[in-house]
Formats: structure tokens, sequence, C-alpha cells
């Protein structure tokens, strides 16, 4: 297993692939010894109220801060070229993802350029280049985002037997698609198991907040998306109140802030059913998301999606 460290610094210009990327692998640039400040967790605030007539104190909040992640780059090509390089692709006013990979697995961050300097010192030395970040969202994110499907949650068998013309009843289907001469077959046939339910896995270190596709293949009236945890607690619980037609599609994203709930790319958080959970997230471990509607659930189709955080890469 590969322990070297790589990091890809993407700055986000609006581009897509087209956005400018600096690399360090060791080729051009690569990360000082002790170049890498806050990269191994995340700091966390804890507020206590002391009692008045009992010994400590109550723990009133716990939350985990925006971090600052510091690098330390230098580069192996002429100083004077690395120098702009830099201070070309190291400017304010822009987000940028850092991906490190390690030891087989790659996590990222996003953050906006919080302080940069670069010392070129004496000519016949490397250009270092000190780059702080501040990432409001403070945790590592993992490269892919997760779906769970019913079709993964649920299986489903089929049974594409032959058999020959000659042994079938008279009043059974025969397949006429066969090549000449060759013997006639009774159609196969799959079976499954309807549901209305899939798993939904968070394998990070901390909570993380889901999102739900819901698309309908047919007239669905209301329809409810609920999510219960490893003891049958009713973790989430959003309805909303819509009707949905074959192509339509409901997104509850709970990453957002605040949550939304559009369909088909437009606002309905105000048709969200009072008392249903619009503030939550989906703890470490594993989780049932259920589905149902007014009526039309069987035209249904949830498709829950998270990406894990992690406290280091």
């Amino acid at each position: 297993m590969r322990r070297e460290l790589t990091i890809e610094i993407e700055r986000d210009d609006g581009l897509g692939e087209g956005n400018p990327r600096l690399v360090a692998d060791g080729s051009r640039w690569r990360v000082e010894v002790g170049g890498l400040e806050n990269f191994g967790g995340v700091s966390y605030e804890v507020s206590t109220q002391e009692y008045a007539q009992y010994d400590g104190s109550l723990v009133t909040r716990e939350r985990t801060p925006e971090q600052d992640r510091t690098l330390v780059l230098g580069a192996r090509f002429d100083p004077a070229v690395a120098r702009d390089e830099a201070m070309a692709f190291f400017i304010p006013h822009r987000e940028y993802t850092v991906r490190c990979t390690l030891m087989g697995r790659t996590r990222h961050f996003r953050g906006r350029q919080y302080a940069m300097s670069v010392d070129l010192g004496s000519l016949a030395l490397p250009t270092t280049v000190t780059w702080t970040c501040l990432c409001a969202q403070p945790f590592w994110l993992s490269e892919d985002e997760h779906d769970y499907d019913i079709a993964e949650a649920q299986g489903r068998r089929g049974f594409p037997f032959a058999s020959p013309a000659d042994r079938v009843p008279p009043k059974a289907p025969v397949s006429k698609s066969a090549g000449a001469g060759a013997p006639a077959h009774v159609a196969g046939f799959v079976v499954g198991v309807v549901s209305h339910a899939t798993r939904l896995v968070n394998a990070g270190h901390v909570p993380t907040y889901p999102r739900f596709t819901v698309s309908a293949s047919g007239n669905v009236s209301n329809p409810t998306v609920r999510v219960l945890d490893a003891s049958g607690e009713v973790a989430m619980d959003v309805t909303a109140l819509v009707d949905m037609t074959d192509g339509d599609e409901l997104v509850i994203d709970f990453e957002s802030r605040p949550t939304t709930v559009e369909l088909n790319g437009e606002n309905v958080l105000h048709m969200v059913k009072p008392g249903s959970t619009l503030a939550a997230s989906i703890g470490v471990g594993r989780y049932d998301v259920e589905w149902s509607a007014e009526s039309g659930d069987a035209s249904m189709r949830v498709v829950p999606s998270i990406r894990e955080r992690y406290t280091g890469i």
C-alpha cells in the first residue's frame, strides 16, 4: 500500500473540469516536512454552566467550529517561475477544494483563502509557499456520494427457463422467435418483492446530512419519507403536500442551509406538512428508510444519498 501523500488543490473558477489545479506529489511541488497544520483532526467547543448547589457543571452546548488548515509547499523547479505560478494560483475571493490521498484513500475539504505568503529567499534556494484556507464546513468529506437504491436492498429473481414445445400444454404461451429448426420455448418470468423501504449507512466519523430524491412514474399524492434508527425510533419524518405526475422529481436536501425541498427545481418548502422534520442529521451507523403516499405510493421511487464526514484523512 502506498503511503506517499498527494495533495491536489482545485480553485473554483466556475469552469468545471477546466478549473485551475495545483498538484503536490513530489514532482513539481511537494509538501514540506511538517508542512501540514490542522490536517489530523478538528477542534471542538464545549460550553458549560456551573451548578449552584452541586459539584461540577452542566454541559449546555457542543459544536465543531470552522477550521483553518495550513499547507507549506516547496517548489522543485525554477524559483522565479514557481513564485509567479503560486501567486497567480492562490488568490482571494475564491473557494478551493483540497483533495488528500494517503494509504489508498482520498478525502477532501473545501475552504476559502485566509492567508498566503511566498518566500523566495535566496535564488539558490527553492521557493516556499505557505497557504492557509478557512473551512466553514469543518469536516473532511468522502470523495464519492453514496446512493442507496431499492435495487441494492431488495434483489429480484428471474427464471428464464426453456421448455420444449412438445411438453407444453396446448394453452401455454409459446415463443415464436426461435430460429428455424429450433424448438419453441415457453417465455420465462421474473418475480420480486414490492417494497417501500431501503437502507442508509453512515460509515463516517460523525453525523452527516442526507438527501432524498423522490421520483414518480405515475400519479403520487402527498409523498412521505421516514427514517428509522437501529432501535426503530423515528429520526426523520417529512411529508410534502404536493401532487406528482409521471416524470416529476422531489428533492429533500438536509445538507443545504437551511434544508431545501424542491419539486422539479422549484422551491416547495412551504408545502411541507406542519410537524415534519426539517433540521436533523444521520448519526454513524445503519438506518432504514421507508416511504409512502396518501395515494399512488406504488408509483414512488426514493433514492437516499449521503456524503460521509470525517475528522481527518
